[in-house]
């Protein structure tokens, strides 16, 4: 008989394969072998007389999951929640069926290792308060409950649900440093793609331009003027950078404007999806939530909340690695053909 769905008793760690089972003769609750042992007995000895058995019990666990229970029991401190929850309200633990099966496997490495991805101890959830002190019933925006924002958010839950409740009472933000440093593919990573795409072809687009005007007859002799007198400004050599600006005529000035406005540009929009992408995200989520609980059935709700949501790495990381591919060409033809 295979036991690696179930977990010891008195350890309570998931049975893996190769583990040295004792079994009890009397009810069939399983025990490693040093459990038992250490026990001196099953550990479910003082059941024996009203007639337990392991394997009528387990039976009764999986009708009461599949539906004929109010509550459900978290598989890591063995809390009672309202069925309902997605996490645990004691310890966080996620309660959702797709997430147990993911923490099962995690459980095993555990037993094998000590502690998972190198945080915590043996028992401990691979994460402290996933709803940042948030009650899942809580509301953090128009009909979307923080459980709910939650599923849809995936990772970082810990950093949004605080800031979607700030938002939602105060109508206050937080600057987001990843979006001011990623801008595009932060948006791409967080499957707003419409936005993300267009600022990232927009910053593509400025640094090309920039880099194609500055190569261009008539404009190349502004752009040296330019970075000569910025070398000798930042070496304190004022004169020298004055004598260099002091050439430049009217056209040359429009030039230089043209050429520098694109950098400043680039910066700005930088600096605007760092202090809004929060909210855009927080409005996102609002709106997709809503759509998906109009659309969907209430027992589809979640997995389609986990599916439309999360996150999308490989083609954040491809749009950014393309827009920082290419600006690297333009600095290296700016600088061998000057």
């Amino acid at each position: 008989m295979e036991f690696t769905q179930f977990t010891c008793p008195v350890c309570e760690k998931r049975f893996v394969n190769g583990d040295d089972v004792v079994v009890c003769p009397e009810c069939g609750t399983p025990h490693h072998r040093e459990c038992y042992e250490q026990e001196g007995h099953c550990f479910n000895e003082d059941k024996h007389a009203q007639g337990f058995n392991f394997e009528a019990a387990q039976a009764d666990n999986a009708e009461a999951e599949d539906g004929n229970s109010d509550t459900i029991l978290c598989p890591n401190c063995k809390e009672e929640n309202e069925k309902t929850d997605f996490f645990c309200r004691k310890c966080g633990y996620p309660l959702g069926a797709q997430d147990r099966q993911t923490n099962q496997g995690q459980e095993q490495n555990q037993s094998q290792q000590g502690t998972p991805f190198g945080f915590g101890g043996a028992g401990m959830p691979p994460f402290n308060d996933p709803m940042a002190g948030l009650h899942n019933d809580e509301e953090v925006a128009e009909n979307v409950k923080a459980g709910e924002a939650a599923k849809f958010i995936g990772k970082s839950t810990q950093y949004y649900l605080p800031v979607f409740k700030r938002l939602q009472t105060q109508n206050s933000g937080r600057f987001c440093f990843s979006a001011f440093v990623f801008s595009g593919a932060y948006f791409i990573y967080r499957k707003m793609y419409a936005v993300g795409i267009i600022i990232t072809l927009l910053m593509i687009g400025l640094t090309v331009g920039s880099t194609y005007l500055s190569l261009c007859d008539g404009w190349r002799e502004v752009y040296r003027s330019m970075l000569e007198a910025s070398a000798n400004f930042s070496l304190l050599n004022r004169a020298s950078a004055d004598s260099a600006m002091m050439q430049f005529s009217g056209a040359d000035w429009t030039k230089a404007l043209i050429i520098s406005g694109m950098s400043v540009i680039r910066f700005v929009i930088m600096i605007v999806c760092g202090f809004t992408a929060n909210r855009v995200y927080y409005r996102h989520c609002t709106k997709t939530i809503n759509e998906i609980k109009q659309n969907e059935a209430p027992a589809d709700v979640n997995k389609v909340l986990e599916a439309r949501g999360g996150v999308n790495m490989p083609m954040a990381i491809s749009f950014f690695a393309s827009f920082a591919v290419i600006y690297e060409i333009c600095n290296y033809i700016t600088l061998t053909w000057l």
